[in-house]
């Protein structure tokens, strides 16, 4: 079909013509994933890569092999490849006839999956993952991916600026260009750091990281497809950016089976930031594009945002370090007021496809509408978020027991200094009878060393 834009007209490709060419990455990577990850969780067992239960924030009862994220990697690593062999859904002048991946997208994820796994085999300080995931974002960068993803959105600033100012539009941009790549730079690293702690953060349960991705994936399916079916730009991009969704959403599927509650392997830091970079490369592949995609993309990823930025403003009013752990994450909340692990991913699964609806509805009315939807929907969560006391920690009153001389009868007189007696807070019946009360950040308990008798 043809339409006018202007007076150049322009073919509207289909969704089956668009996506089509590219379904078979979806198929490479859903294959691998699925095959390597219960390869993976034998040889996370076999070496002892496993999460250990601590009896408070990490809820499962036996050790869970790690790891899961290498196959997830795998899978979306092996779609990419099988798209150089897929050939563009349209042609254009002085193009290649394949997809072309921009070389420094698998540099950078390389550095992210090589940094998740020395977290998940050995432990890695905060600071030094912050310095990894800059540095993946330096490299993609180096080569020119979100170079300029600030641009059009200084083009649009500089155009209103210029109308203001003097009266007209000018004919070359408002911005110099080192203004231009400067913010871009800042813009991509910032996008790169906050997605993959983002993702991070949200693995808290079995299959809520990856479900939430999944989902996100498929929306940011959506909007390349859209993309690409009226788009008349640059035909490789719009390639790519269909290419990067279906190899993260089939990898994403192949992997969800196994993590699903009860899960049998966790994707661990290697998979969580992972998913966070491979998201994040979309996102700024999409702020190359234009504003609005950019804050469509935002928006299909508001829940990880929203329960990040939640986690760090609660942290701050309390007085506790930005990246000390709690049990006040969304997940959390849903499980302390009654639900499952199951009801609450999968509660949290209704979340994020609401997410991603209010995403995609910038494909169908005016940036500006959309905008005051999203404000309207961010305002009523955030108030919502307060009420349930996300910001504030509300410590949980208890009582406690002391010893008296009708306590200590039949102990022995002469009690050796070694001997530790540990003093156990009371809590609720309900509490009690339930373990560990979800939601509630606990201090560690500590032991009382009673002395010898002075007589």
């Amino acid at each position: 079909m043809l339409f006018a834009l202007g007076d150049i007209p322009v073919k509207v490709f289909t969704a089956d013509e668009v996506l089509s060419p590219y379904v078979y990455v979806f198929y490479a990577a859903f294959i691998v994933s699925f095959i390597f990850t219960p390869i993976m969780r034998a040889v996370a067992t076999h070496f002892g890569i496993v999460d250990k239960p601590d009896g408070t924030r990490k809820i499962h009862r036996e050790p869970v092999a790690y790891l899961g994220g290498a196959a997830v990697f795998l899978g979306w690593i092996f779609g990419l490849a099988i798209a150089q062999f897929t050939y563009l859904h349209r042609t254009q002048a002085n193009t290649h006839t394949h997809v072309q991946i921009n070389f420094s997208i698998i540099i950078a994820a390389c550095v992210i999956v090589l940094l998740g796994l020395k977290d998940d085999i050995t432990g890695v300080r905060p600071k030094l993952k912050i310095a990894g995931q800059v540095l993946a974002a330096v490299f993609l960068l180096s080569l020119g991916v979100g170079t300029h993803s600030a641009q059009p959105l200084l083009e649009t600033l500089g155009d209103r600026l210029s109308l203001y100012m003097y009266g007209t539009i000018p004919a070359v941009s408002f911005f110099p260009e080192y203004v231009t790549q400067i913010v871009s730079g800042c813009l991509v690293i910032s996008v790169v750091v906050g997605c993959c702690n983002a993702t991070n953060l949200m693995d808290g349960l079995d299959g809520l990281c990856g479900g939430v991705t999944g989902i996100i994936a498929f929306g940011y399916l959506f909007l390349a497809v859209h993309m690409a079916m009226y788009g008349g730009g640059n035909v490789n991009a719009d390639a790519l950016r269909i290419v990067l969704g279906l190899s993260l959403l089939g990898a994403v599927l192949g992997f969800i089976p196994y993590n699903f509650n009860p899960a049998s392997i966790f994707m661990g830091d290697t998979g969580s930031m992972f998913m966070g970079f491979a998201i994040a490369t979309q996102i700024i592949l999409m702020a190359e594009e234009s504003p609005k995609w950019f804050l469509a993309g935002m928006v299909m990823f508001a829940l990880p945002v929203l329960d990040t930025s939640l986690a760090f403003v609660r942290r701050y009013v309390n007085g506790r370090p930005f990246f000390a752990p709690d049990k006040h994450h969304i997940h959390h909340q849903l499980m302390a007021r009654g639900l499952t692990v199951k009801k609450t991913v999968l509660s949290l699964y209704a979340m994020a496809i609401g997410f991603c609806l209010l995403g995609a509805s910038v494909a169908v009315m005016r940036t500006r509408y959309a905008g005051a939807a999203y404000l309207v929907t961010f305002g009523s969560i955030i108030v919502a978020a307060y009420k349930m006391g996300m910001v504030h920690e509300q410590a949980t009153a208890v009582d406690q027991k002391f010893l008296d001389e009708s306590d200590i009868v039949g102990l022995p007189a002469d009690i050796e200094p070694s001997l530790v007696l540990e003093v156990k807070e009371r809590l609720p019946a309900r509490a009690a009878s339930a373990g560990n009360a979800p939601g509630i950040w606990e201090q560690p308990v500590q032991p009382v060393h009673p002395q010898k008798n002075p007589a």
